[in-house]
């Protein structure tokens, strides 16, 4: 699948993303609040969806930029004031944002969903400040109940759409350190202990250079 073809995809699909508040963006972006400190911090939701944990963010006291290339989610977002600013783009572009412009970017639940990954953390570490900090959640394809369906022949999280790549926290790990960035946590959002257990984990990585 080439990055047209998968955008095409993804867009089809998001014309069907539900605008109600069922709490998991919320929750993602609590755990992830949990490591940012200061409030009046510049945030960039990559990928803002519609909104809610931008919401979160904002009532933490930071200044939020949402962006998406769905302009029905930018706006509901925007409308709904869970965002200080909406703008549309493409996260395999360059993003219409300033270099080291930001203090944190959230990024959850969005990776999955791209062809390619280093052209979108390339900009996750432009946009940055030196110091800034990158959020990112996904899915986990070794969550330990992938692992027994896999063994039994049943690994239908492998083609679960709109996913196009799963990322193991080891690989995640490793284009995050390849692209200009520190890891310093990895955790699972849930009851288990170890990221490589759970089925979402939080990524934490610094801008380093």
């Amino acid at each position: 699948m080439n990055v047209e073809s998968a955008n095409k995809a993804l867009k089809d699909y998001e014309e069907h993303v539900s605008l109600d508040d069922d709490g998991w963006a919320r929750k993602r972006a609590q755990e992830a609040l949990k490591f940012v400190g200061e409030q009046s911090l510049r945030v960039l939701n990559a990928g803002c969806g519609p909104g809610f944990d931008s919401d979160e963010f904002k009532k933490a006291g930071h200044y939020v930029v949402g962006i998406d290339f769905d302009k029905k989610l930018v706006d509901f977002a925007t409308k709904n004031g869970f965002h200080d600013e909406g703008k549309v783009a493409d996260l395999l572009q360059k993003l219409p944002l300033k270099d080291n412009d930001f203090d944190v970017v959230l990024c959850s639940e969005v990776v999955e969903h791209l062809p390619l990954i280093e052209p979108f953390l390339k900009e996750c570490h432009r946009v940055l400040k030196k110091g800034g900090l990158l959020l990112l959640t996904t899915d986990n394809p070794t969550y330990i109940k992938n692992r027994i369906k896999f063994l039994l022949g049943k690994a239908d999280f492998l083609v679960h759409q709109p996913h196009v790549h799963l990322y193991t926290p080891a690989k995640l790990k490793e284009f995050l350190e390849k692209n200009g960035f520190h890891v310093l946590h990895k955790k699972n959002i849930g009851h288990f202990i170890r990221a490589e257990w759970g089925d979402v984990y939080l990524m934490v990585a610094k801008k380093e250079n």
